[in-house]
Order: C-alpha cells, then sequence, then structure tokens
C-alpha cells in the first residue's frame, strides 16, 4: 500500500498553533524541545518542503465519509456510547480511519489537551506529551509509561484507581532507571497519518495499537460500522464457559451487536484490509510482546516471512489468518500466558474446513527454511496424539514434527488437580492442624470497583471471594484467636495466576510491616523500577509498623508446576526478600504481565506483554521465569505427584515439620495412589478426544 498525504490549499492559513481542552484542563502547557526528533521544514528548505507534500498530495476526493455514526461501545452495555465519523481512503479499501481526537477522547475519557501544530498535533496527558507528525508518519512519546499511569514510578504496577488499603510507601523511596523519548515510525508499517483539516486522520489500529498500547487499553473491535469492547466481552465468555459450561453468551445483544456489522455479510476481505490486518499484528507485538529477545524476534514481519506464516496472515480469507494466529498465541509463543481466547471473527465463516485450512497453514511453513529445519529434525509425533493433545490445527501441524509447546504440561497438571482436589473443597479455605495453618486459594483477584471502601464498609463474606486482602485479612484475624498457630502455609498448588494487586496485597501480610518492593523491566520504554508500597494490613488507617505479619510467623509456599504468573511470582519474591520458604516443586513460571491482543477481525488474545517481573543483579536483568527453587522438594519424579498431599492439612504440615527438622527432600514410597496416577495418564488422552469431539472446531 502506496503512503500517501493529505493537504489543504487553504490548509497553511489553518496552521498556526491551536488548542483544543478537553475535560477541565483550560490552558495549555509549554511544549519541551524533542531533539530526538528531527525538524521537518527550516526557513531554507520550506518551499522544497511545500512541493514534497503536494507530490505526495491525496485529493478530498480520495477521503470520504464511510458512516457518519459510527458508535463506539467503551463498556459492555449498549446504554453509554459515543458517536464518531469512520473515513475512508481510496487505496485503502474497508480500512477504518478516523479522527485522531476522536480515539484519544475515547480512551483519555476527554481528560487529554490537544494542541494541533503546523510540523504535529501534540496530546498532552498524565503530565507527558504524545506528538503525532503527519508528514513523517511517526508517533512520538516523550514517556509512554506515564501515558499509562502517572506516580510515583512511571507506570506502576499498582494504578491509581487501585490504591486503597495499598499505598505509596513513605518509608521506603521507588527508584527507577530514566525513561527515554520514542518515537514509532509507521511507515514500516505501511499506515499513512493524514493531515485532515484541523485534525489528523489514522487508521484504527494504527491508534489502538500505538497509543493505545502504551495507555493498556487495546480493547476495541471494528465490525464494518461499529467499535466494540470485544476483549472484554471474550473475557467474559470465557469465564462463563469455564465456570458454567455454558456458551449462553452468544445470544446475549451485545454480543450479537459485535457479530452482525456489515463485515458479517463477507467472506472474503479486500487484500488492502487483508494487509492492514498483518501490518496491525506486526505493530502491536514488536512493541509489546515480551519475550521478543529470548525467541531472537527484530521484527514480526521478519520473523512471519521466515516461517512462511506471512501468506496466511495477509490472507484474503479471515479463516486462514485465524489459523496463523491459533499456531503464533497456542503453540509458538508457547507460555500459559499466551492463548487465542476465540476463533470466531467479525466475518462470515470460510467455506474451507478447519481441516484444509491447517493442513495449507503446515505446507507453508513447512516450505519455509525454518519450518524445515524445525518439521525435519525434530521427533515424530503420533498423529492421534497430537491432534488429541492440541486440537484439530496444532495436531495437523505436529504430523509434520512439531513438539508439543513448553506449556502442555500445565494442561495436564490442571486437569489433573481437577480430578483430585477433594470435592467441595472451594476457592479459598483457611485450615488448622497443630501448630500450623493452611491458606488456600485458587487465584488472585482484587476487586478495585468495590464502593465504599473497607474502611467505611467492614468486610463481609461476599468480599472473600471477590478479594485477596479481604480473604487474608479475615483468615489472620482469625489466626491470631490460635495461640498454638507458629507456621503459616500459602498454599498455590493448583493458583494459575491473576491481579498483581492481589499479589501486592499478600506480600504485605508476608512482611515484617506492611511494606512491600515490586521489581520489575518496562519493555516498551526499556527502564527498571523497584516499586514501594505500603499495605495497611490491620485496616486502622495507619501506614506503620503495626502492619505484616512477618516475624510473627514462619511463613512457607505450596508450590506446583502449575502456580503460574502471580503464581509463580509470589514465591519469588517471598524467597528473594526473605519472607517465605518454598515447599514442593519449583513454580511454574510466567514472568510477563499479561496483555491484550485483538487483530481486525475481532479475535482476541492473551499475551506476554511488555512488563516483566524479576530483578536487576551484575549480570544484567534476570526475570522471575525459572528463577525459584524449592527449599524442600517434595516431587521428586512425575509419579510422586500422587503422593504429594496438595490439598492434606496435615501432610503439609508433616512437610513442615521435616524441613524444620533438617530435611531438605521427601521420598515417599509407594502407595494405591501410585494405580491413581496410572489411570488419570491413561485416561487423559480419552478425556481430551472426548472433549474435541464435543466441542468441535469451529473455521471462523
Amino acid at each position: 500500500m502506496k503512503l500517501k498525504k493529505l493537504i489543504s490549499l487553504g490548509m497553511t492559513a489553518l496552521l498556526a498553533f491551536s488548542t483544543i481542552s478537553c475535560g477541565s484542563t483550560a490552558t495549555s502547557p509549554a511544549l519541551p524541545n524533542d531533539p530526538s526528533v528531527k525538524e521537518t521544514a527550516t526557513a531554507e528548505s520550506t518551499a522544497e518542503s511545500e512541493t514534497k507534500n503536494l507530490v505526495e498530495e491525496i485529493a478530498f476526493d480520495d477521503v470520504s465519509v464511510t458512516w457518519e455514526d459510527s458508535r463506539v461501545y467503551k463498556d459492555l452495555t449498549l446504554g453509554r456510547y459515543r458517536t464518531i465519523p469512520t473515513y475512508g481512503v481510496k487505496g485503502y479499501d474497508d480500512v477504518p480511519f478516523i479522527r485522531l481526537t476522536d480515539y484519544t477522547g475515547i480512551i483519555f475519557a476527554d481528560q487529554e489537551v490537544i494542541t494541533v501544530g503546523e510540523e504535529y498535533t501534540n496530546i498532552y496527558i498524565n503530565g507527558t506529551n504524545i506528538r503525532v507528525y503527519p508528514f513523517e508518519d511517526t508517533v512520538w512519546f516523550e514517556n509512554a509509561a506515564k501515558v499509562r499511569f502517572n506516580g510515583p514510578i512511571d507506570g506502576g504496577v499498582v494504578e491509581n484507581y487501585e490504591f486503597d488499603f495499598i499505598t505509596i510507601s513513605t518509608k521506603n523511596e521507588s527508584v527507577q532507571t530514566e525513561v527515554k523519548p520514542m518515537t514509532i515510525d509507521l511507515k514500516d508499517y505501511h499506515m499513512p497519518v493524514i493531515a485532515y483539516e484541523d485534525d489528523i486522520l489514522m487508521p484504527f489500529l494504527a491508534l489502538q495499537n500505538t497509543i493505545g498500547a502504551a495507555a493498556w487499553n487495546t480493547t476495541l473491535a471494528y465490525n464494518g460500522k461499529d467499535y466494540y469492547n470485544a476483549f472484554e466481552l471474550d473475557e467474559f465468555l470465557v469465564k462463563e464457559l469455564s465456570e458454567t459450561g455454558s456458551e449462553g453468551g452468544k445470544e446475549l445483544p451485545y454480543y450479537k451487536g459485535l457479530m452482525s456489522g456489515p463485515f458479517s455479510k463477507k467472506t472474503k476481505t479486500t487484500q488492502a484490509y487483508a494487509d492492514y490486518g498483518y501490518y496491525a499484528v506486526c505493530l502491536l507485538l514488536d512493541l509489546t510482546f515480551g519475550h521478543k529477545e529470548e525467541m531472537g524476534i527484530r521484527t514480526f514481519d521478519e520473523y512471519f516471512t521466515k516461517f512462511n506464516a506471512k501468506k496466511s496472515l495477509t490472507s484474503t480469507d479471515p479463516s486462514a489468518a485465524i489459523l496463523a494466529e491459533i499456531m503464533l498465541f497456542n503453540y509458538l509463543f508457547g507460555t500459559g500466558h499466551d492463548s487465542l481466547m476465540s476463533a470466531e471473527t467479525v466475518f462470515a465463516p470460510s467455506n474451507k474446513s478447519v481441516q484444509t485450512l491447517a493442513n495449507e497453514v503446515a505446507d507453508d511453513m513447512q516450505d519455509s527454511e525454518v519450518g524445515q529445519q524445525i518439521f525435519n529434525e525434530q521427533e515424530q509425533k503420533d498423529p492421534a496424539q497430537a491432534a488429541a493433545d492440541m486440537g484439530v490445527v496444532l495436531g495437523a501441524l505436529m504430523e509434520r514434527g512439531l513438539n508439543l509447546p513448553d506449556f502442555f504440561p500445565m494442561l495436564v497438571w490442571s486437569s489433573y488437580f481437577r480430578t483430585i482436589k477433594p470435592e467441595d473443597y472451594g476457592d479459598e479455605r483457611l485450615d488448622y492442624t497443630g501448630d500450623t495453618a493452611v491458606i488456600y486459594f485458587n487465584s488472585f483477584k482484587n476487586d478495585h470497583k468495590r464502593d465504599p471502601s473497607f474502611y467505611v464498609d467492614p468486610i463481609n463474606d461476599e468480599d472473600i471471594k471477590d478479594s485477596n486482602f479481604a480473604f487474608f485479612y479475615r483468615c489472620f484475624e482469625d489466626i491470631k484467636k490460635h495461640d498454638e498457630v507458629k507456621n503459616v502455609v500459602i498454599n498455590l498448588a493448583d493458583n494459575g495466576g491473576g491481579n498483581s494487586s492481589g499479589l501486592i496485597s499478600i506480600l504485605g501480610f508476608l512482611s515484617e510491616d506492611g511494606e512491600v518492593r515490586f521489581t520489575n523491566k518496562d519493555l516498551f520504554v526499556n527502564n527498571y523500577r523497584e516499586e514501594c508500597y505500603h499495605v495497611d494490613t490491620n485496616l486502622d488507617g495507619v501506614a506503620d509498623d503495626n502492619d505484616g505479619y512477618g516475624g510473627q510467623y514462619d511463613f512457607y509456599i505450596l508450590c506446583s508446576s502449575l502456580s503460574y504468573s502471580c503464581a509463580n511470582a509470589l514465591p519469588y519474591y517471598a524467597q528473594k526478600q526473605g519472607l517465605a520458604k518454598i515447599l514442593g516443586m519449583a513454580p511454574g513460571g510466567g514472568d510477563c504481565v499479561v496483555a491484550g491482543f485483538i487483530d481486525a477481525y475481532g479475535r482476541c488474545a492473551y499475551y506476554s506483554g511488555f512488563l516483566k517481573l524479576g530483578m536487576e543483579t551484575e549480570n544484567g536483568f534476570v526475570s522471575d521465569e525459572k528463577a525459584t527453587t524449592p527449599d524442600l522438594v517434595m516431587m521428586k519424579s512425575v509419579i510422586d505427584r500422587g503422593h504429594v498431599p496438595w490439598f492434606d492439612p496435615e501432610g503439609i504440615a508433616d512437610a513442615v515439620h521435616q524441613y524444620q527438622n533438617g530435611a531438605t527432600e521427601i521420598s515417599y514410597e509407594g502407595t494405591a495412589q501410585e494405580e491413581q496416577v496410572s489411570d488419570f495418564l491413561s485416561g487423559l488422552l480419552d478425556r481430551i478426544i472426548e472433549s474435541l469431539n464435543t466441542n468441535g472446531g469451529n473455521s471462523n
């Protein structure tokens, strides 16, 4: 797609600085000098520059209003929306262009100040500037982390709306390395930035995958006319399916609205739209994927080209692109943080079968140089086993030699724990056995929407279901009544992670004074931070040394390979800071905060985002991915997992006592549980195949 510019013959008269005030801000901020962006015009070169612009001119007839009244549903309701125009540009068939000011008003809730100048438009938000240069096709960030959150630490993991019983520490100062300005060149992604009247037009995903990505706000999908919050909708549908087994959400008006736009009548896209969708994916992942360095990815365009995946990702058949993305998120990225949530799109279903498309994708990959190495050098997998393990699409790929992804053992562990977990065990519980209390919970969560706060409306039984803080507060209020308790074990056996502010809350209970130090690296802006918080664990409204229970009890954390993400981070920080001993086995990993992906077809995915947990060392930054080792090994081989007392408080307490008596590992003698494990493993394949046959595959 050729990049073009539009400049009005009367534009020069309008190019004096004008300010659009949004929200309550009344004055335009002073703009700092920007040495990182070259000057685009000087007194000597003005005539030459104007000639160049006229050569690149797009006639006004080439820009048209596709829809005067596109609706933007930012929330999961049809009752609140913003109406904006959607534009079309000749040569970019079906690609939605929207005004820069419309987009920023949506994601910043009209709190930004916009200043229109001759060379760029400036957006001032959260004390920092974003500049969009139409004649350079660039987006410049003074400090992209502040776009997300402006606090003591730029873009801190606990955002402003989450501060409540968590506050910024006044005892320990948060520190960070310098955040430098950055420029994103959209020419690399074939996305034009067009000066239009007193505004700027850009492809919708060019805005969402730059400014929206910096603000951690990539949720909207375009259905050919309107914009829906498809990401939060898919999260809701996935949760409903996992909890109830029902897909009834697809009958809801919001879902039907998203899926019934003009695109729903099309089984094919234009090539321009397919290219737009491809480069939008490259743009988002280039900027925000947290494992580029480990995977040796310089750019995703280069990566997709090497694998011959670019062909399917730029196909005018949306289903071909779907299968490539399934391969990408569910196989090649290969972690528990990376998964396509849904294979459905805002386009009509393909006429090709899933198996046919899968074979085409696999053939394209095998023909690539890198693909030949992968397919030919790896051990061949049994086709039936491969299909059962990963589903029809990945099964087709594995028939050609692909190994199972690294995260597959987590699927086995998850199924195993569902098998052995006692009936009615619950999602949270507190057990006592002798001198040991065992706190169990299966996800990290914090209900930041709870109103009023716990300082006004005391914690109730419903709160413990939605808030780790509320649950731990209740637990310790009860534990304090048991003078015999000396040891407290936190059981993360089947905890797959969750909300990072929930993690901060729990670390506050483990500390001696409610203080929490949280270290991480922001790959978007390339800075390292030590974020310091205080958790008011006794809810007395005072952040002091009376908070926290470290020193009052000996803390232990029980982990399995399923302990992932925040359940990987909790034992990591606890061990590094001397807050607890680790029992069981090494946790499963997950070093990047989850980010939200959404493409031009409305498909949504989770993936490893740009905020990576870990610690700076003399040898550089080391993530928490595989950095935690058990102080007491309770599973030396896979057969031992049938003996480990994952949900048995007495067995857990016994392990604590063995550690206190000097043990570093526990050897379990064979029991009848070995037969249980054997039966489980032999039946796993049958259950997966049955699940696949029941749920089926959807080609769109």
